[in-house]
């Protein structure tokens, strides 16, 4: 039942909108089309059952209908509920004759939910359109993570960008390319696909088209074009050639204003109209018309949407075109800066256009256009033979049988591992290698490697997956990530790490540029590319993952690789060839003036033996190093097989621990062999209990609760509530530690360390990223001593240990060391530096210049930042990195062996895993600490980077609740006192009061202790944890909550975030535990601290 329950939340949260709208039955019934795919379409004749319909429906369409139906307006593709006002007017636009919709980014599901239901809504089919030019299906149809599997979920193949399959060269690849696209998009609904791009891309400087097209040779150009028309056909979808008369040499987008094309007709001929010219004579079905001037064929600037000269009398006439003509999308700036939207729609219909695409509204386009019927200015005649040809269209596409699509389906035609695995064939044959004055490809075995991802900060996947997979291949990877606003602090300190690297590799994601002259990098990134270029030792190589032009911000660079596009396809491919296990083959089919020509590109052959499950498909999953049930192999029996740097652990099978009572010698987990000195550990786990999710695993530590007047049955009732949260996919794991009077009562973990079903389980070692416990255990702690030593006091100025801390605003000279431990220091919470920077250096100078979001002294806002900057004056005070001081000074002397950061990798097995980071780091983070800054600045931060074990941090409690001194202990189990090492005196960590001090609420405005926090109302540490209490949670599901007036505390550790941030499941939990800890209480049954 609770594995049930789990894949309950799973069904939930990836299908519960599915069915959006679908309630009440439809007109048609599906014909049983599960997994079987559209049939191809041919350029034959309408049978006569499909003529009858054209012309009967044709017959029975009012001049507002038949109006109606040459509009296609755009839409979003996510889900919409039937309340949603924008959804409701668009379901009211279908029932009155509306031809069509042209549908945008979603998930499979949601179009498939939405599109059925406006079908459903629609007397005569809608013709259903869409993007699918530059990437594929991917392009538009994105995809989710189901949790807890973390399986992919739906997600069109995105294939890399247009103009890689020109540097490919490939008609094969260019044609599986159509009809992939054709496939998929028919699957989820979709018809007509707004491709291919016949645009010659001839002008380096053009900002809307560049990678969307196959190049700058027309021949090209055509031959590539006509064999996507061809797989598109194949895939059972109609196709469209665009941007006619040609977009490809221009410096201006259309979306933001008229384009001036400076061609006379016989530019055009030669150039422009040819790729045209061949798909007409393919039989394309479609020509989109492009909203640009040219002045040297019509003699004034008319955008040629608008133009009859061009549309009717040269596409139609002299090149014989008889398919449908769309227009470009008439909201766009090129056509609503110049004209109203009615009077845009006439014009166009008079050019020589039928359909109205993405109007500057629907019910203004249809008035004008069925006013100008009605006044003579265009005849009805006009109107019904564009009509009849999209009702033709949709007869081709069979829709007059059948409109609606199987949403049983989509899995089997979407996203299949063979159409991944021509993307990635595609996305390999395009790598091309313009220069490589040094050899830097491929990569030498083990070399040494610094990877710098350049881009905008909103490209969150940018570099994500080049470096994963990097690290999976090539080892030692470092990773570093620049952007527009980098300060050349960063650089400077990237220059000098890069001085100790063998390699370095710039992945620069820069989209096409404006037409300003400027290939869109700021100056400072030029500079340290060029810096790069100069320096001695390290080979550095550019890969641009975006416009190919990029090399002419820096033309003396040595190696450059064009990968094309960001996306993860293409991430991937340029890491595999990078690190030799791939060809390099490519050519440019485009110039880079004036550094390299048409047709050039260097070759390198494969070096390496691809793994045979590579051969097949790199899974993005496993290329990220996640692969569930791998087997480490017997290095990792012998105390943990080291993994690739930074990338996920790879779990062997867990121990077998039997189901069993008190009874230690016949369940033990075997130790480390490098900790097999500490006696702790070899009497540290039995099984008490099994379970669908594993054994729960428990300490000999345990005491009877009756010893502590606590009740033992509510004790197991909270076993069963621990188990039925994690049932529910509140964690896969957790370990709890539960103290009163100095006794454990509960030290046990339950489920395991992984949603991995050969996931070792939880246990009282099992270690878990403490994540803003840092900020108690860790930085408070260290600031706690220092002010006792009197080497601090809590009301100095941060600037007079930290004087560059203040540059970024005057009122930081006001801010105190209280005022950073009391989280009123004015600080913003926190801040995604780690988006663009990495190191120590880098962040204090982002940390210094950030200015204050409000005053400091008054208003209480949780904040990173401030823990960060205790933690800086910690070590500018001691001389000692944070970690080393609390190694010294607090859990060694505790005995905490199982705290620390940056755990070693002969831990990695006992290390609970944490969430998929498809943000930063592109795999699910394992034996790292979770947040992304801590990452970025080294791991060692005083706001998060912590691990431990509930047993250490029994240990840290039990101390906590003595005022600051742990007795002493030996390893025998029988005292039930938390020991992990053995202490022959007792140990003094904080001087008489500090814990007083520290612990009490600081103000009646807020509940805040100084480091520590207090009970809320609605407070983790739940109803009945006395006012006196205090504790702190920690974002990835952990918590520490102590009560000196119960003499009790709670350690709840969990690793909530995996697979993601967005469960919340936890906070139930959470409050749970402590409130059926307190409610335990026999001898003095405390009451709820609000009632």
């Amino acid at each position: 039942m609770r594995r049930a329950a789990g894949a309950a939340f799973i069904a939930a949260a990836t299908l519960g909108l599915v069915a959006c709208g679908l309630s009440r039955p439809l007109p048609i019934g599906f014909g049983g089309t599960a997994g079987v795919a559209t049939p191809p379409l041919t350029t034959a004749e309408l049978d006569a059952d499909a003529r009858r319909w054209v012309d009967e429906t044709l017959a029975t369409l009012t001049l507002r209908e038949a109006v109606a139906q040459l509009v296609i307006p755009w839409i979003p593709g996510g889900y919409a509920s039937e309340s949603d006002p924008e959804f409701q007017d668009l379901l009211g636009w279908v029932e009155q004759g509306l031809g069509g919709v042209s549908i945008s980014i979603g998930v499979p599901d949601a179009y498939v939910a939405k599109l059925n239901r406006l079908q459903a809504r629609a007397r005569v089919p809608l013709l259903v359109t869409s993007d699918f030019e530059n990437g594929g299906p991917g392009m538009r149809i994105h995809h989710s993570y189901a949790l807890p599997s973390l399986l992919p979920q739906g997600g069109g193949t995105s294939f890399p960008p247009t103009m890689a399959f020109g540097a490919a060269g490939d008609d094969d690849l260019a044609f599986e390319y159509g009809r992939i696209t054709a496939v998929e998009a028919r699957a989820v609904g979709v018809h007509w696909l707004f491709a291919p791009v016949l645009d010659v891309n001839s002008n380096p400087d053009n900002p809307v088209i560049n990678v969307r097209s196959f190049g700058e040779d027309p021949q090209a150009v055509g031959r590539l074009g006509t064999a996507f028309i061809r797989g598109a056909r194949a895939g059972g979808a109609l196709s469209t050639a665009k941007h006619f008369p040609g977009h490809g040499d221009t410096r201006t987008d259309s979306h933001i204003e008229l384009p001036v094309i400076g061609a006379d007709r016989d530019r055009l001929d030669r150039v422009e109209l040819f790729p045209f010219q061949v798909a007409v004579d393919e039989g394309v079905d479609a020509v989109m018309t492009a909203h640009v001037a040219v002045p040297g064929v019509l003699g004034d600037n008319r955008p040629a949407t608008m133009s009859p000269e061009l549309m009717t009398d040269l596409l139609r006439g002299e090149m014989g075109f008889g398919g449908i003509l769309f227009t470009d999308a008439l909201r766009m700036g090129a056509i609503t800066e110049g004209y109203g939207a009615g009077e845009a729609a006439v014009l166009s219909l008079e050019a020589g256009s039928d359909v109205i695409l993405a109007p500057d509204g629907i019910g203004v386009t249809v008035d004008a256009v069925t006013a100008a019927v009605e006044s003579g200015r265009v005849s009805r005649e006009r109107i019904d033979a564009s009509a009849r040809r999209l009702l033709e269209a949709k007869a081709r596409l069979g829709l007059h049988r059948e409109r609606r699509v199987d949403p049983t389906a989509v899995a089997e035609r979407v996203g299949t591992a063979e159409h991944r695995a021509v993307a990635d064939r595609a996305a390999t044959a395009s790598l091309t290698l313009v220069r490589d004055r040094d050899r830097v490809f491929p990569l030498t075995r083990g070399a040494n490697v610094l990877s710098v991802t350049y881009a905008r900060p909103d490209a969150l996947l940018a570099g994500r997956t080049f470096d994963a997979s990097l690290r999976s291949h090539a080892g030692r990877v470092a990773t570093a990530r620049v952007g527009p606003d980098t300060p050349w602090a960063t650089y400077d300190s990237l220059l000098h790490a890069a001085r100790t690297a063998d390699a370095v590799l710039v992945g620069a994601y820069v989209p096409p540029r404006s037409g300003t002259g400027s290939v869109g990098v700021p100056p400072e990134f030029r500079a340290f590319v060029e810096r790069l270029d100069r320096m001695d030792g390290a080979g550095v190589a550019v890969l641009s993952f975006g416009s190919p032009y990029l090399l002419s911000a820096f033309p003396a660079t040595g190696t450059y690789l064009v990968a094309w596009g960001g996306w993860e396809v293409s991430q991937r491919a340029a890491a595999r060839a990078v690190a030799g296990l791939a060809p390099i083959t490519g050519r440019l089919p485009i110039s880079i003036p004036p550094l390299h020509g048409l047709g050039e590109g260097l070759e390198r052959a494969a070096s390496g033996q691809l793994a045979e499950e590579d051969e097949e498909r790199p899974d993005p999953l496993r290329e990220a190093g996640f692969i569930p049930g791998a087997d480490r192999g017997d290095a990792a029996e012998e105390g943990g097989q080291e993994r690739p740097a930074g990338g996920p652990g790879r779990w062997r099978p867990g121990p077998a621990l039997p189901s069993c009572t008190h009874h230690p010698a016949t369940a033990l987990a075997p130790p480390p062999p490098d900790r097999a000195d500490n006696l702790a550990d070899l009497a540290d786990v039995f099984c008490t209990a099994g379970s669908a999710l594993g054994p729960t695993v428990a300490s000999p530590r345990e005491v009877d609760p009756a010893r502590v007047g606590l009740s033992a049955d509510s004790l197991a009732a909270l076993d069963d509530f621990i188990l039925d949260a994690l049932a529910d996919s509140a964690a896969s794991g957790a370990a709890l530690a539960v103290l009163r009077q100095g006794q454990l009562v509960r030290l046990r973990g339950y489920g395991r360390l992984d949603w991995d079903p050969d996931a070792p389980p939880v246990t009282p070692a099992s270690i878990f990223d403490m994540a803003s416990l840092t900020k108690v255990v860790g930085t408070t702690s260290a600031v706690m001593i220092l002010a006792q030593r009197g080497l601090i006091a809590l009301d100095d100025l941060v600037v007079d240990y930290l004087p560059w801390w203040g540059d970024g605003d005057a009122a930081k000279s006001r801010v105190t060391i209280r005022d950073l431990l009391l989280h009123r220091a004015g600080l913003v919470p926190f801040r995604r530096f780690f988006l663009e920077m990495q190191g120590r250096e880098a962040y204090e100078d982002a940390i210094g210049s950030l200015p204050l979001d409000h005053p400091p002294g008054d208003t209480t806002v949780y904040s990173d930042i401030g823990l960060m900057t205790a933690s800086f004056i910690v070590e500018a005070v001691s001389g000692q990195p944070l970690d080393a001081f609390l190694r010294d000074e607090v859990w060694r002397p505790l005995g905490m062996a199982d705290t620390d950061f940056t755990p070693a990798p002969s831990l990695w097995d006992r290390v609970a895993t944490t969430e998929f980071d498809a943000v930063y780091r592109g795999y699910h983070v394992h034996g790292e600490v979770h947040d992304e800054n801590a990452h970025a600045i080294g791991g060692v931060a005083g706001h998060a980077g912590l691990f431990s074990s509930a047993r250490d941090l029994a240990v840290f409690a039990q101390m906590m609740l003595d005022r600051g001194v742990a007795a002493p202990c030996t390893a025998d189990p029988v005292s039930g006192l938390p020991c992990n090492r053995p202490r022959f005196t007792p140990v003094s960590i904080f001087a008489q009061g500090s814990v007083d001090r520290f612990t009490r609420r600081q103000s009646e405005a807020s509940t805040r202790a100084l480091g520590w926090d207090t009970p809320s109302p609605r407070s983790s540490a739940g109803d009945y944890f006395s006012a006196r209490s205090f504790g702190h949670t920690g974002y990835t599901g952990t918590s520490l909550w102590i009560d000196p007036t119960q003499e009790l505390a709670v350690v709840l550790l969990t690793n909530r975030v995996n697979p993601t941030r967005e469960n919340s499941r936890h906070v139930p939990l959470r409050r749970g535990v402590h409130d059926r800890v307190a409610r335990a209480i026999l001898d003095t049954p405390p009451g709820p601290r609000n009632p």
